[in-house]
């Protein structure tokens, strides 16, 4: 039987949003969040910002575009909960022992992203949630 793919803890939240200006206006008036820096992520078609809570983030997103990946979640989907991220030692061993649990991934390798170094899990492989693992 594969090893496990140990998790260390839960790094953030994603949730898709319209207007992220808007959505950090709110986490900064309604829930005392200090402001953040928002940055546009091109080769993800996203504008992203993290937004500290406690002991672990929200990430919000933004789409560039319609046909974004995101953009396509928020027409099918609308706004809301995205995906999951899952703080990891080691991605590229946590892939390769993904893959002989015969777990779907969308990322075969690790690349650079807002929180780290990531790798997404396709949804039908974790009950239909998009997760990321995320290493920092």
């Amino acid at each position: 039987m594969p090893e496990a793919c140990k998790i260390n803890h839960l790094d953030h939240i994603g949730i898709a949003v319209t207007d992220i200006e808007k959505a950090v206006e709110m986490f900064t008036n309604v829930f005392d969040i200090p402001p953040c820096e928002i940055e546009q992520i091109d080769d993800q078609g996203v504008k992203a910002t993290l937004i500290e809570v406690g002991q672990t983030r929200i990430e919000l997103l933004e789409p560039l575009s319609p046909d974004s990946p995101v953009g396509k979640f928020i027409q099918s989907r609308g706004e809301g909960l995205h995906h999951l991220a899952l703080n990891v030692s080691d991605i590229s061993q946590k892939l390769e022992t993904l893959k002989q649990h015969d777990i779907r991934l969308i990322d075969q390798s690790p690349r650079e992203g807002l929180s780290g170094t990531i790798a997404f899990i396709h949804p039908a492989s974790v009950f239909g949630v998009l997760t990321e693992l995320v290493e920092n």
